[in-house]
């Protein structure tokens, strides 16, 4: 891999700046998470989330209206697979075509008004995790947590065992880190080591890291590149992670959060006020305005905070004052990662 430091460098005070916005704040349970009432409902819920994050990647085009409320990306990935959640067992999701899991991701249950991509790609990620739950923990998901005794690191744990399946193989382990989270948040997995869980990095993670300076970029050339969305190698694209990863850590420590909490906040962050289609909700004189997102925004709805229609790291964020962050963007590579 590409030498990080000389690339990249985790600015702590920033971090340690952008923490103290943070200390007020609390995250709200996260509304899609169900705690089983007995062991048939923890064995499904294994299941769903297992399949459900494996295909988990760039969903952008993921969008629609389901029971009535209009929905993107991970949200509307969740509510239109909940409706079939008994869809998801090994034999089941061995025997899914395109057909099925179009059909499961659209509005209406019709496979031609499915407004998903990828779809052969997602179909094989399904095909593999089935198969290896099958050959190798009895179909189900919780055999694979039964199997590392509810260990998340070390030799024989989730995380060496996750890479098996080619959806989780991903090497800083976005999804890996994602599911065990929310399992274990759930109750479905309980860790015995949920201090080694780490911020799931995704492209929502690196911009808002990148725009308000928890991660400094040395390199020129790499610098220019994201700013202008060129395509990176996968190299690069594995350097700037980790990098973002090391600083989520930093963040982390000085604000209070979880690491489960504080994912959900840089997430909804990304996906709200620093979003990719629009310009960011910051910068001078932009409380005075009243916030074109209010109605939608997941993070006022994911969060504590009172919105005076400004990010809540406006001023502290480099991006909210400086040009030059403020035009960073994620890395520009085409994963199955996130």
């Amino acid at each position: 891999m590409v030498a990080e430091a000389s690339l990249l460098c985790v600015n702590e005070e920033q971090c340690g700046n952008l923490a103290r916005c943070l200390r007020v704040l609390q995250v709200r349970p996260d509304p899609y998470l169900k705690r089983p009432a007995n062991q048939v409902e923890r064995y499904r819920e294994a299941n769903y989330w297992f399949y459900i994050t494996a295909i988990c990647q760039s969903t952008r085009t993921f969008e629609g209206t389901i029971d009535g409320r209009w929905l993107r990306g991970w949200d509307y990935l969740v509510e239109a697979s909940r409706r079939r959640v008994e869809d998801f067992t090994a034999e089941r999701m061995q025997a899914y075509r395109a057909e099925d899991l179009m059909s499961l991701l659209s509005d209406d249950l019709d496979a031609g008004h499915s407004p998903i991509d990828r779809v052969e790609e997602r179909l094989g990620q399904l095909h593999d995790c089935a198969r290896r739950l099958l050959e190798d923990y009895g179909g189900e998901a919780m055999g694979v947590y039964e199997r590392c005794a509810g260990r998340l690191a070390g030799e024989g744990s989730l995380l060496a065992l996750l890479p098996e399946f080619a959806a989780y193989s991903d090497p800083l382990q976005k999804k890996s880190v994602l599911l065990a989270g929310m399992l274990h948040e759930s109750g479905v997995w309980p860790l015995q080591d949920a201090e080694n869980l780490k911020v799931p990095v995704d492209y929502h993670a690196m911009r808002v890291a990148l725009r308000s300076g928890m991660v400094e970029v040395r390199d020129a050339a790499l610098a220019r590149d994201l700013r202008e969305q060129k395509p990176v190698s996968d190299e690069l694209n594995q350097a700037v992670r980790a990098a973002v990863s090391a600083a989520c850590d930093v963040v982390v420590r000085g604000s209070g959060l979880s690491v489960f909490a504080f994912d959900k906040l840089i997430w909804h962050l990304g996906r709200s006020c620093c979003f990719y289609d629009h310009e960011p909700i910051c910068g001078p004189g932009r409380s005075a305005k009243a916030c074109f997102k209010r109605s939608k925004c997941t993070f006022i709805q994911a969060t504590t905070y009172s919105c005076p229609n400004v990010c809540v790291f406006d001023g502290v964020c480099r991006g909210s004052r400086d040009q030059a962050y403020r035009s960073y963007w994620e890395t520009n590579v085409h994963t199955s990662y996130y």
